[in-house]
């Protein structure tokens, strides 16, 4: 029997595995090199207001794209309801024209 060559997936598997386990004690590494960092209160208080400020500015700007997008929608379907609008307007004033017509003919022309 002849052996078969190992998959792609089990290459991609040991490969992230082999990944997985190097970031890991490179984190670990960095982990031991490094002291551990006192935060002053103030540095603290004044990053918790920027973040907050963030989130609020996030969230403003997401609401103001939902409106945008509710207005962009809605000029849209606007506009084409107004040329469907002119669209089918036309077609009946044609067909009422040619109607009159038709009528105006059979009126004028003698029934035999």
């Amino acid at each position: 029997m002849t052996d078969h060559p190992p998959s792609r997936r089990d290459n991609r598997q040991k490969h992230k595995g082999s990944l997985f386990t190097d970031l890991l004690s490179t984190s670990h590494a960095i982990k031991r090199a490094l002291s551990p960092v006192d935060l002053r209160p103030s540095f603290v208080s004044k990053l918790r207001k920027e973040i907050n400020a963030n989130v609020e500015e996030a969230r403003g700007t997401v609401i103001r794209r939902k409106i945008r997008r509710a207005k962009i929608k809605w000029a849209a379907i606007g506009a084409g309801l107004a040329v469907y609008s002119v669209g089918l307007s036309l077609v009946f004033i044609r067909l009422f024209r040619w109607v009159l017509i038709r009528i105006r003919k059979s009126t004028a022309a003698p029934h035999r």
